[in-house]
C-alpha cells in the first residue's frame, strides 16, 4: 500500500497520490487534479495514452483490463514502494504492482521502474517499464478467507 507520508518533497508526495488513486479507485479525480492536460502515460508494451481527454476515453472503454487479458477480471489494485529518488521536476519509483481479483488472487505482478515529469507544479508523464512477460503471467491462487471489504477498508485506513 502506498502511503503519501513516504515523500520527501511536493513532487513526490504527488506521485505517491497517483498512484494511491489507483488503489482507492479515485484515479480520475486525481488525475484532473494534479496532472497537466496534455499528461502522457506510457506503459511497456502498450500505446502512449495522450491527454487526460484520451486517458478518460481510454478508461471509459475498459482501461488497460480491455487490452491485458490477465487482468480482465481485476476488482482492486495495490502497490509496494520500494524505493523513490527525484531531483527538480523528475521522480523516480521503483515498485511492485499487484492487479487483484475479487476472491483474492493476485493477477499481475509487474516489478516496475516509473518515470513522472513536471511542468508547471503538474504531472506531466508518466513512464512505466518493465518486463512485458507480466501480460502472460499466471493468477496467485485464491487466497483463504479473503475478504475484498476488509482488503478496501483497510487501504482506506491507510490513507496518510
Amino acid at each position: 500500500m502506498i502511503h503519501l507520508s513516504d515523500a520527501t518533497n511536493e513532487n513526490e508526495r504527488l506521485v505517491l497520490q497517483l498512484i494511491r488513486s489507483m488503489e482507492t479507485g479515485d484515479l480520475p479525480a486525481t488525475l484532473r487534479a494534479i496532472c497537466t492536460e496534455d499528461f502522457r502515460w506510457t506503459n511497456s508494451g502498450l500505446a502512449d495514452i495522450n491527454g487526460l481527454a484520451e486517458l478518460e476515453a481510454h478508461m471509459a472503454k475498459g482501461g488497460f483490463a480491455s487490452q491485458i487479458a490477465v487482468i480482465r477480471d481485476m476488482t482492486h489494485f495495490s502497490a509496494e514502494l520500494i524505493h523513490m529518488a527525484s531531483r527538480g521536476d523528475v521522480v523516480f519509483t521503483e515498485r511492485v504492482d499487484h492487479h487483484w481479483s475479487e476472491d483474492g488472487r493476485d493477477l499481475m505482478t509487474p516489478h516496475i521502474c516509473g518515470v513522472a515529469e513536471f511542468r508547471d507544479g503538474k504531472i506531466s508523464a508518466f513512464r512505466d517499464f518493465y518486463d512485458i512477460a507480466c501480460y502472460e503471467q499466471a493468477p496467485t491462487p485464491v487466497q483463504p478467507g479473503f475478504s475484498l471489504t476488509e482488503f478496501r477498508a483497510a487501504q482506506a485506513a491507510g490513507s496518510a
